[in-house]
C-alpha cells in the first residue's frame, strides 16, 4: 500500500498511508475503533476504492471490484444465512467447487466448530460466528489473509487458539494481515505494526524494535494521548 487516502463525501479523511506485508509474516493494523482500520483493509481487498495512492498484492495491481484469488478476508463481523447450518453456507460460497466441498469437515473442525456445522447459523455465538468466517476465509487458501478484528467473540481459550492459528499459518508461508484495539493480543502475534489515529498513521515499524517503551501499549497511548492521559 502506497500513499493510500481515501475522502468521504462528509470531508472524513484516511491516509496517506503507507505499509507493507512482509511475505510469511503477520503485519498488525493498530488503532481505536473508528479510526480507519476496517476501510484500508476494504481498500486492500478491493472492496472499494482509494482517493489516491495504489495497493501492490504480491505483482498485481488491486483494481476495486476485481477481487484476487491470492487474497481472501473477514471485514467486521463475518455474515452468514442463518437458516442454514455452517456446512450449507461454506457450500453456498464455494457453489460448484467440489475440490473444496472435501475440505470442509477438516477445516470446520480446525477452527472448532466439527461437532456442530449440522447447527444453523442462527444458533451461533458470536464467537462461533468468528469461527465460521475465519473458516471461510481458510477454505479460500490464500496467501494473503486479512483479518478485521477476528478476536471479536472469541472467550480467552479461543484467543489462544487464534493466536497459534495464525503462527502456524505464518510458519507455512501464509501473510497475515490483521487489525485489533488489543495491544497485548497484536504484541504476541505480529512482526510489524502500523498505528493509526483518526485515518492518520502515527507509528510503525517491527514489534521486536520496541526498545524504549514496555509494549505496544505504552508506545501506542504515547502517540495518541493528551498531556492529561499519560
Amino acid at each position: 500500500m502506497e500513499e493510500v487516502t481515501k475522502v468521504y463525501s462528509n470531508g472524513q479523511t484516511i491516509g496517506p498511508v503507507s505499509m507493507t506485508v512482509r511475505s510469511g509474516s503477520c503485519f498488525g493494523l493498530i488503532g481505536a475503533n473508528g479510526a480507519g482500520k476496517s476501510t484500508l483493509m476494504r481498500v486492500v481487498l478491493g472492496l472499494t476504492g482509494s482517493t489516491e495512492g495504489s495497493v501492490l498484492l504480491f505483482t498485481d495491481l488491486v483494481v476495486p471490484g476485481v477481487p484476487s484469488p491470492r487474497a481472501s478476508g473477514m471485514i467486521e463481523e463475518p455474515q452468514f444465512f442463518r437458516w442454514m447450518n455452517a456446512t450449507e453456507n461454506l457450500r453456498a460460497v464455494f457453489a460448484g467447487r467440489r475440490e473444496v466441498y472435501d475440505q470442509i469437515p477438516a477445516v470446520l473442525d480446525e477452527v472448532g466448530l466439527g461437532e456442530v456445522g449440522g447447527r444453523p447459523v442462527r444458533a451461533f455465538s458470536q464467537g462461533m460466528r468468528q469461527r465460521l468466517g475465519l473458516a471461510r476465509v481458510l477454505l479460500a487458501d490464500p496467501d494473503l489473509l486479512v483479518l478485521d478484528e477476528p478476536t471479536n467473540g472469541l472467550d480467552p481459550l479461543g484467543i489462544r487458539w487464534l493466536r497459534g492459528l495464525i503462527r502456524r499459518l505464518v510458519d507455512d508461508g501464509k501473510s497475515v494481515l490483521l487489525s485489533s484495539h488489543l495491544l497485548h493480543e497484536v504484541q504476541q502475534v505480529a512482526d510489524d505494526y502500523l498505528m493509526i489515529d483518526r485515518g492518520s498513521a502515527v507509528a510503525h515499524g517491527r514489534v521486536r524494535d520496541i526498545e524504549h517503551f514496555s509494549g505496544l501499549e505504552d508506545l501506542y497511548l504515547s502517540k495518541i494521548a493528551g498531556p492529561d492521559d499519560r
